[in-house]
């Protein structure tokens, strides 16, 4: 979506407590208007930082932003600035990299003191799902609870998109797009993919933004507080992550002390096992002696050259002996 040809068309909501074009606004906010941009991936960021600045000064269409960048000019015969930062994947996962989220912080900074509004960026090429939205609110609350009150949705919007429904149509009936828009005080607007002639469309978005920097008093979205907070956060998830990892590393280790107690029973089954065969041979074997030793009393069964150390391997020394007594008796 080329800057020449896109046209920012500004919708709001009945429910929008915002000015009313034309409203009186500070000196001191149409002198300089600061603006970040966030949104998911390819949603558009880089082509309305270009429209807003009238010039190709972020990336093409199609070209992933990578890190946050800066960009200003006079509009308007006032400056503004814009930054442009990357943006997160937008199919389910574990949130986006923490260089995305640190990529998105880090673009607060480069707007000192701070930016006066945020434009989250969705495109409603598709339908926008439950996750979408949690990613959307996650990111937006990277920059604190107050980015709310400064933040603006900007759909971008594809030509013929919208055929068979207005943009409040399609809002009103997605529980997700109106979830997301009423947490951003039912401020909404879009961007189209096909311009119209005579309509200033930088213009009206601009005065649409000044005139929420209005409703908030000139206040800023302070730049010190969302870093701080954002380390705070950084340092949070730090412990959490730390204390999980113990967490494992015990759960493992109970699991690693369990199996080795149970491979202990396991080996003393297996010798009780081995044990009770051993006595059950050893009694077979006491037996055939026994009967052994009795033949050869009944028999009287002797040899002169009989030697003890040549006797069956089975015989003990005691039976040795009972035969060998057995024989004097004899003689």
């Amino acid at each position: 979506m080329d800057s020449e040809e896109v046209m920012v068309e500004m919708k709001e909501t009945g429910k929008s407590s915002d000015s009313q074009p034309g409203q009186a606004v500070p000196l001191s906010v149409v002198s300089g208007l600061r603006i970040i941009l966030i949104g998911e991936r390819e949603a558009g960021k880089s082509a309305v930082g270009n429209a807003i600045l009238g010039s190709e000064v972020f990336d093409a269409v199609g070209v992933r932003t990578r890190e946050a960048v800066k960009r200003q000019r006079e509009v308007a015969e006032r400056q503004v600035t814009v930054v442009d930062t990357p943006g997160w994947e937008w199919f389910p996962s574990r949130g986006s990299s923490l260089g995305v989220r640190r990529e998105i912080v880090r673009g607060v900074s480069l707007c000192q003191p701070g930016p006066h509004a945020v434009l989250l960026v969705v495109p409603l090429s598709f339908s926008f799902t439950k996750r979408e939205r949690q990613a959307a609110e996650e990111h937006v609350e990277l920059l604190g609870e107050r980015a709310w009150g400064h933040t603006v949705v900007l759909f971008t919007v594809k030509g013929g998109r919208l055929k068979d429904a207005t943009l409040e149509e399609e809002v009103e009936e997605s529980e997700e797009l109106q979830g997301l828009v009423e947490r951003c005080g039912g401020r909404y607007h879009a961007l189209y993919g096909r311009s119209r002639k005579g309509h200033d469309a930088v213009a009206e978005l601009l005065e649409k933004l000044d005139n929420m920097v209005a409703k908030n008093r000139g206040e800023l979205l302070s730049s010190e507080e969302v870093l701080e907070e954002a380390r705070e956060k950084e340092e949070e998830e730090e412990r959490r992550h730390q204390e999980e990892d113990r967490e494992r590393e015990e759960d493992l280790r109970r699991a690693k002390e369990a199996l080795r107690e149970l491979e202990m029973e396991e080996e003393k089954e297996e010798v009780q096992e081995e044990g009770g065969k051993a006595t059950e041979e050893s009694t077979r074997q006491q037996r055939g002696r026994r009967r052994y030793t009795d033949e050869k009393l009944d028999t009287g069964v002797e040899s002169s050259s009989a030697d003890p150390t040549t006797a069956p391997p089975h015989l003990t020394w005691s039976d040795l002996r009972a035969i060998r007594d057995q024989r004097c008796k004899t003689q």
